[in-house]
């Protein structure tokens, strides 16, 4: 699927493909400073929204300015300087005729070599006394270059994502230049009658109004045509893939009676919750009827999603097919081999690991996949090259999709191969999202523990405390125990002005410090394929007691005896990926602890540690998430060969959402194919989007 603007087509003659260098006032310069911005033609220029708007005040002379007011000024800087000590700041002082006014923006690092005595700075911010002098602190901040007139009047202005050698107001003005001479072929999706009934303004309105609105309801107005274009397009290209799989796509019929059942559960030490007893039968249920399953199967850390794949797995080996689990790193590859094997100790069922260090040693297993003597592989995208040859492939199961993608499929289609697909996610997936970019899975879920599970203790300290964590962790080693320690980096890099800690550095101080006495080893992504094997070789039985790591550990690592994790520098990390990190502990029987070490200021930073000290639901951890990150690269979603929304904000859109699907729906009830007169643009407009791959033959 490409990443084609929605607005044109992929016909030459269309106005709206223009390339951008034909456009009155952009030259060569400009015309790469727009390709930055991912603008390279005239639909792609009208697509730019404003990420915001601002109403701008009157300006007023510094000498007229009251205390206590949200007020604009301009004015030459005619002293400026960062000070490093105390709360960083960056200071300077603007002057108008003999009048001056001092300024502040406090962790003002951007500023330092942007600002300089000379530069012209409209600013606008609340106005402070302090001795006689007007003063602001963090002020929204305008650069004035050339002759820039002076604003008389309260304006509604759009903010643009602006770039090196394009300001905002540049954009403005040849976005608003550009709107004005293609706004009357700009086309319309659906028929008038329709939007009506949603209470929708015209496509080519919502264009004038989102990039040039009189006021905040004209704009909200423009947004929520444009959401729902968005989103209609979206799911409409959904419901066609999604059937355009259905009718091509066959797979093998897999078929599970009583007896297959019962043999397969006894393979099980433990009897599967309720849970996973529903979602397996929501497999076999995919998997006998002849049509490539697409399965997401989604579940909180710990609630047992390869125990369900196993059994898919099992039954696939039972119908004569081989099976292979995919996972996004060696070292997880590792730990699926692993537990395979011993589930399937002392029966005839043969599992071997593929990752890139095997793959190039064992021409023995290479064959046995060849022959089917192989019938489950375990291994990484190296099971998916080219040279690799499956006898009878019946199942892919693929761990953690946001870490691998969907791309091997064409790499199986190129083999002659259509197995099911069953795709397994530790990150839950809020439900927007599953309504949205995953409307072409089948999801299940497993909302259920194992019993015996404990909720992990999980609390946060400052760094300053960080000898607390230390002598807990000894504490817990003293019982027996074993510690995860997280870190952001394996490295110091002083390129970075973060004094985040990093693997090596940390390594050092701990095992000549606060854990001397104790075994410690290190665990990254440097390390070559046979080191990371003995390092958590060594984790596993016991003899290293602290493992010190980056996110390599993020997933699928399973030490029951580990029940620490301590997260250096916390708010580096996103909310689900902390969360993932916590699920390394607490899969023992003992009480597991897991401890935040963090100095965060930021707002967002302290919301997100908040969530994690307040709950353990993976769901609910992933909906804060999404409020607080936004939709747009949760979990790789351009993995998905989705394209990233540019107005919806799926974390809000709920309702809009479930309009949409149900008018999507509708739509190809009543036109299938989209051949109907009224429905061309939005033909065109699907193909230009997402290609052929949704099953629209080009018109």
């Amino acid at each position: 699927m490409s990443d084609e603007p929605a607005t044109s087509s992929s016909d030459p003659n269309d106005p709206l493909n223009i390339p951008v260098t034909r456009i009155e006032g952009v030259g060569p310069t400009r015309a790469r400073n727009l390709l930055k911005l991912g603008v390279d033609n005239v639909s792609q220029l009208l697509e730019y929204f404003p990420r915001t708007y601002r109403v701008e005040t009157e300006e007023r002379p510094i000498a007229q300015l009251e205390g206590e007011l949200t007020q604009t000024v301009r004015g030459e800087v005619v002293a400026c300087d960062f000070i490093n000590r105390g709360r960083p700041r960056f200071e300077a002082t603007l002057q108008d005729g003999d009048h001056r006014l001092a300024v502040v923006w406090f962790n003002g690092h951007y500023w330092k070599d942007k600002i300089t005595p000379g530069t012209l700075l409209r600013v606008r911010g609340r106005v402070k006394f302090f001795r006689s002098m007007p003063q602001m602190a963090n002020p929204k901040t305008q650069f004035i270059q050339g002759v820039t007139p002076t604003i008389d009047q309260a304006k509604y202005r759009p903010i643009y994502p602006a770039t090196q050698g394009l300001t905002s107001e540049q954009i403005e003005n040849l976005v608003g230049s550009t709107l004005d001479e293609f706004a009357s072929v700009i086309p319309e999706w659906f028929d008038p009658e329709h939007l009506a009934e949603r209470h929708m303004i015209s496509r080519a309105q919502a264009y004038a109004w989102v990039h040039k609105p009189a006021d905040a309801v004209e704009a909200a107005q423009a947004r929520r045509r444009l959401v729902y274009d968005e989103l209609m397009l979206l799911q409409i290209a959904l419901m066609l893939g999604k059937r355009a799989r259905a009718d091509r796509l066959s797979a093998p019929v897999v078929r599970v009676d009583q007896l297959l059942d019962q043999r397969i559960l006894a393979r099980f030490p433990f009897a599967l919750t309720n849970a996973q007893q529903r979602v397996s039968w929501e497999i076999l249920a995919d998997m006998k009827r002849g049509v490539a399953m697409n399965r997401l199967v989604q579940g909180d850390v710990g609630s047992g999603k390869t125990v369900v794949a196993l059994y898919a797995m099992l039954a696939c080996v039972a119908n004569k097919l081989q099976t292979a689990i995919l996972a996004p790193t060696e070292v997880l590859a590792e730990q699926h081999y692993l537990s395979l094997s011993q589930f399937m100790a002392n029966s005839g069922v043969k599992v071997e690991l593929f990752t890139g260090r095997t793959k190039r040693t064992s021409k023995k297993a290479l064959q046995g996949l060849a022959d089917g003597s192989i019938h489950l592989a375990v291994g990484t995208q190296a099971l998916l090259q080219t040279d690799i040859e499956f006898a009878n492939l019946g199942l892919v199961v693929i761990d953690e999709q946001h870490k691998l993608g969907v791309r091997q499929r064409a790499v199986l289609r190129s083999k002659g191969l259509l197995p099911h697909y069953l795709i397994m996610t530790a990150t839950p997936i809020p439900r927007t999202l599953a309504l949205s970019y995953f409307a072409d899975f089948d999801v299940s879920t497993i909302d259920e523990l194992p019993p015996g599970r404990q909720a992990i203790d999980t609390r946060r300290i400052a760094r300053g405390d960080a000898p607390k964590a230390w002598a807990f962790v000894k504490q817990q080693v003293a019982l027996g125990r074993q510690a995860y320690v997280v870190v952001p980096r394996i490295d110091d890099d002083p390129t970075q002005e973060t004094d985040a800690a990093s693997v090596e550095k940390l390594f050092a101080e701990l095992s000549s410090g606060p854990l001397k006495e104790l075994k410690l080893a290190v665990l990254h992504g440097r390390l070559s394929a046979d080191e990371k094997q003995s390092v958590m070789s060594d984790f596993r039985n016991g003899t290293t007691h602290v493992l010190i790591a980056t996110t390599v550990i993020e997933v699928g690592v399973d030490v029951p005896n580990a029940t620490v994790m301590v997260i250096e520098s916390a708010e580096q990390f996103g909310l689900s990926q902390l969360h993932q990190l916590r699920g390394r502990v607490g899969r023992g029987a003992e009480q597991s602890y897991c401890v935040l070490l963090s100095d965060a200021q930021s707002e967002e930073a302290n919301a997100r540690l908040n969530v994690m000290c307040q709950t353990g639901d993976g769901f609910e951890i992933s909906e804060a998430d999404l409020r607080l990150r936004g939709p747009g690269d949760f979990f790789g979603t351009r993995q998905h060969g989705l394209p990233q929304l540019k107005v919806a904000d799926l974390s809000n859109e709920m309702e809009m959402l479930k309009l949409c699907r149900d008018d999507a729906e509708q739509l190809l009830e009543f036109d299938p194919e989209l051949r109907h007169p009224l429905h061309k643009a939005l033909r065109i407009a699907l193909l230009s989007r997402f290609g052929d791959g949704i099953g629209l033959a080009t018109v």
